[in-house]
C-alpha cells in the first residue's frame, strides 16, 4: 500500500479523491454567495409620470428617467430597465403612464417587481427669476407593494430649477426641475424606507417580528404580511421593544406563521396648487419622527393598567402635541410646544413633570417643566438650555414583566450636558412625555420591589464583660440598610462577659451584617414612571421677524399710481418654501374688521425686496375716506408654508404667520369739489339783503 501510495497512480488518485471531498463545500460556497448577491436588491419598477396639467407633452417621460436615475444612484433598489418596461406595456397592451391602480400592478407583475411607482406631475411653469427664467414643478410619488397593492412609500414636493439666462428653453428649465425634485423626493423616500420584519412567533391573531423602535417600528403603524411574493394579511403594530414588537392582524386571509414579511405602509402627502400664489405642497400630518430621527424616538413603554382609581396612566396620557412658531422676549424667534392630557393621565400629585424632546438632540430632553405646565417654549439663545437641565432617566417600564419601582424618588435624576439652540429657518420635530409618580402599594405586584440590595452590612461590634460584677454586655447591631430598599443587614453580637461568681472575662463574639434581600416592601415609598413619547402633529420651523423694504416710514402713496410693497426674505442658508401675506390697516394693530389682507405668494429666494405683482397695489381704493393726515398702515406676515400648524396665531386676527412691525403710510385725499358758480353767490348775498 506504502507503495502504491508513492507512486505516481497513486499520487494521481489521492489527489483526485481530495478535490472530490473539498469540491461539494467550495460549489456550496460559490453558490450561497451568489444567491446571496442576486437577492440583496428588491427590484422596482418606474412608470411614465401622469401629467395633470398637460398630457400633450413629453414631460411625464422626463420625470420618470429623471426618478429612476436617483434611484439607482443609492444601490438600494434595483431598477427594471426601460427597453423591459416597454416590452411588458406592449404584451400587456395597456397604455403609458398605465391607467389605474390594476393596470399599474399588472405592469409590476409582468416585470417581476416587488414595488411600482406612480408619478404625478401636478404643475410645471417658467416664470422670471434674478435677472434670468426659472421653472418649478410638483410632483407627487407613490410607492405601491406590488403583492398587496398599497402605497408603502412616496413623497410629494417642490422642485426649482437653476436660474438661467433667457435664451434657455422651456423644456431645459422644466428638465432641470424635474431632477431636483426627483433628487429631493429620492431622499425623502430613503428617509421614509424602513427594513423589512420577519415573524418570528404567532399567537392566534397575534405575531412577534424582529423588528422593534430603533429600526423605525412605532406602535399603531399600518403593515402588511407577505409570503413570498403573495399578501397573507394585514395589520398594525403594537407593544414596540427596542428590537422587537407585535403586530396584530386586521384582515387575515391565509394566516400568519413565523417566516412572513412585514412591510410598513406609509401615507404620503396631499397636494395642494394654490392659483394666486403658485403652486406648494400642503404635507399630511406626520404622528411619527422621520425615520431617521426614529432612533432617537424610542416609544417607551408604559404601566397599562394600574389599581387606584386614577392615579396611573396608560399609552397614551400626553396628546394633541403642537409645535408653533412665534416671537418670544427681545423679539428672538421661539418654538412654543402646547399639549394636553388624556383620561389616562395621572391626578394633580401624581403628574411631577413633563419632558421635552427635540429631533436634534439623541441622548435628553431638551427641557423640563412642571407636572402642572402643558407648555413649553424652545427659544433661538442659549436661555435655560446651557447645559445643568435635569431630566428623569429611566429605563422601561412594563407590568408584564413585573418590572416596577425599578427607581424611586432617590438615584432617578441625570445631567443633561449644553444643549444646542434651534436655529432660525430649520425645521424640528417635538414629542413630550409625561413622569408620573405612584405609591408602591397601588402597583400590581402589591408594591414589591425588584431591585436588588447592596451588601453594605458591616461586622457587628464586641464587648468585654467585667470582672467586678460580672455583669454581661450585648454586642451592638451590625450593618446598615442594604440596597434602596433592602432589609436590614448585620445580626447582633453574642453576650459577652460570664457569671460574676467565676469573675472571668469573655469577649463578646462578631457577627457579619447580612446581605440585602431583593424583595423588601416599598408600599411607602414613590416609584416613577414615564409615559409613552406623543410627537407633534407637524413641523415647526423658527423664522426671525419680517423685515419691511419700501416704501419707507411715513410715505405718501398716491391715488393715482399703483405702490409695490416689498419685504425682505425670511429664508436662510436652509432653504423652504415661504408663505408670504401682505396686510392693510387702519389701525396699528390690525385689529379684527380694520385690514384688508391681500393674495399671498410663495418663495424659495434669499435676499431683499420680496414681492410679488399681487403686492403692486394701491391701498386708496381700500380707504377711500382717507385725507392726508390719515395714519394707515402696512405689514407682511411669513411662515414656513410646510410646518403644521404653522405659527402661533396673531392675538387679534388669528391668523398663522409671523408679521412684521407694522409701518404707517399716507394716502391723499380726494380731490375738492369744483367751486360754486358766480351766480349762486350773487343769489345767495341778495337774498341776504333783500
Amino acid at each position: 500500500m506504502r507503495r502504491f501510495i508513492t507512486s505516481l497512480p497513486g499520487k494521481v488518485i489521492g489527489q483526485v479523491v481530495i478535490a472530490a471531498l473539498v469540491l461539494p463545500s467550495v460549489t456550496l460556497a460559490l453558490f450561497t454567495r451568489a444567491s446571496a448577491q442576486i437577492a440583496t436588491l428588491p427590484s422596482w419598477a418606474v412608470t411614465e409620470f401622469v401629467n395633470k396639467k398637460s398630457s400633450g407633452t413629453t414631460y411625464g417621460v422626463v420625470a420618470a428617467k429623471a426618478l429612476a436615475s436617483e434611484l439607482a444612484k443609492t444601490g438600494h433598489v434595483d431598477v427594471v430597465p426601460d427597453d423591459t418596461m416597454s416590452g411588458a406595456i406592449g404584451r400587456l397592451a395597456i397604455s403609458s403612464p398605465p391607467d389605474g391602480l390594476v393596470n399599474l400592478l399588472r405592469l409590476g407583475q409582468e416585470v417581476g417587481a416587488t414595488s411600482v411607482t406612480r408619478g404625478e406631475i401636478v404643475d410645471y411653469r417658467v416664470q422670471a427669476a434674478g435677472g434670468g427664467r426659472q421653472a418649478s414643478v410638483i410632483i407627487r410619488v407613490v410607492i405601491y407593494d406590488v403583492a398587496s397593492g398599497l402605497p408603502v412609500n412616496g413623497a410629494a414636493l417642490r422642485g426649482v430649477s437653476s436660474v438661467r439666462s433667457g435664451t434657455v428653453s422651456d423644456e431645459t428649465l422644466v428638465g432641470d426641475a424635474f431632477t431636483q425634485a426627483c433628487s429631493s423626493a429620492v431622499k425623502e423616500i430613503e428617509s421614509h424606507r424602513l427594513p423589512v420584519g420577519t415573524v418570528l412567533n404567532t399567537q392566534e391573531n397575534k405575531a412577534l417580528i424582529n423588528k422593534g423602535s430603533r429600526s423605525g417600528f412605532v406602535s399603531g403603524q399600518e403593515v402588511i404580511i407577505l409570503r413570498n411574493h403573495e399578501q397573507v394579511a394585514t395589520g398594525h403594530v403594537t407593544e414596540v421593544e427596542p428590537d422587537s414588537s407585535y403586530i396584530v392582524g386586521n384582515n387575515v386571509v391565509r394566516g400568519i406563521q413565523p417566516g412572513d414579511r412585514v412591510r410598513v405602509v406609509f401615507k404620503v402627502a396631499d397636494i395642494d396648487v394654490d392659483p394666486s400664489g403658485g403652486p406648494h405642497v400642503r404635507p399630511v400630518k406626520n404622528t411619527s419622527f422621520p425615520s431617521g430621527l426614529l432612533s432617537l424616538g424610542l416609544v417607551i413603554g408604559l404601566v397599562a393598567a394600574l389599581v387606584g382609581g386614577g392615579n396611573g396612566g396608560s399609552a397614551g396620557t400626553v396628546q394633541d402635541v403642537t409645535a408653533s412658531p412665534f416671537i418670544y422676549l427681545n423679539n428672538a424667534p421661539a418654538i412654543q410646544i402646547n399639549w394636553s392630557n388624556t383620561a389616562f393621565a395621572g391626578g394633580t400629585y401624581q403628574k411631577a413633570a413633563y419632558q421635552i424632546w427635540r429631533s436634534d438632540v439623541l441622548t435628553n430632553p431638551v427641557g423640563v417643566s412642571l407636572g402642572n405646565v402643558t407648555d413649553f417654549v424652545d427659544p433661538v439663545g442659549s436661555g435655560t438650555l446651557a447645559g445643568g437641565l435635569t431630566y428623569s432617566s429611566f429605563p422601561l417600564q412594563t407590568v408584564g414583566n413585573n418590572t416596577v419601582c425599578t427607581y424611586n424618588s432617590s438615584g432617578n435624576a441625570s445631567n443633561a450636558a449644553a444643549i444646542p439652540s434651534i436655529t432660525p429657518g430649520t425645521s424640528y420635530y417635538y414629542q413630550v412625555e409625561e413622569v408620573f409618580d405612584l405609591l408602591a402599594i397601588d402597583l400590581p405586584n402589591g408594591g414589591t420591589s425588584v431591585t436588588a440590595g447592596s451588601t453594605s452590612g458591616g461586622t457587628g461590634s464586641t464587648s468585654t464583660g467585667t470582672t467586678s460584677t460580672g455583669s454581661t454586655s450585648t454586642g451592638s447591631t451590625g450593618g446598615g440598610t442594604g440596597g434602596l430598599t433592602g432589609s436590614t443587614g448585620g445580626g447582633t453580637g453574642s453576650t459577652g462577659g460570664g457569671t460574676g461568681s467565676t469573675g472571668t472575662t469573655s469577649t463578646g463574639s462578631t457577627s457579619t451584617g447580612s446581605t440585602g434581600t431583593t424583595s423588601g416592601s416599598t408600599s411607602g415609598n414613590l416609584c416613577y414612571f414615564l409615559s409613552a413619547r406623543v410627537t407633534a402633529i407637524g413641523q415647526a420651523t423658527a423664522i426671525n421677524r419680517p423685515v419691511l423694504n419700501q416704501p419707507s416710514e411715513g410715505t405718501t402713496v398716491q391715488a393715482n399710481a399703483a405702490t409695490q410693497f416689498s419685504v425682505n426674505s425670511v429664508v436662510g442658508s436652509q432653504p423652504f418654501e415661504a408663505q408670504y401675506v401682505l396686510e392693510f390697516s387702519s389701525t396699528p394693530n390690525f385689529a379684527a374688521g380694520t385690514f384688508f389682507r391681500m393674495p399671498g405668494f410663495y418663495s424659495y429666494d434669499t435676499g431683499t425686496n420680496l414681492s410679488a405683482a399681487q403686492s403692486t397695489v394701491n391701498p386708496a381704493s381700500y380707504f377711500p375716506n382717507a385725507t392726508p393726515t390719515t395714519n394707515l398702515y402696512w405689514r407682511f406676515g411669513a411662515r414656513n408654508a410646510a410646518d403644521v400648524p404653522g405659527p402661533s396665531p396673531d392675538a387679534l386676527t388669528k391668523e398663522r404667520f409671523i408679521f412684521s412691525t407694522p409701518r404707517l403710510f399716507h394716502v391723499p385725499a380726494s380731490s375738492p369739489p369744483p367751486p360754486k358758480k358766480v351766480g349762486t353767490h350773487r343769489h345767495v348775498g341778495t337774498g341776504k339783503g333783500g
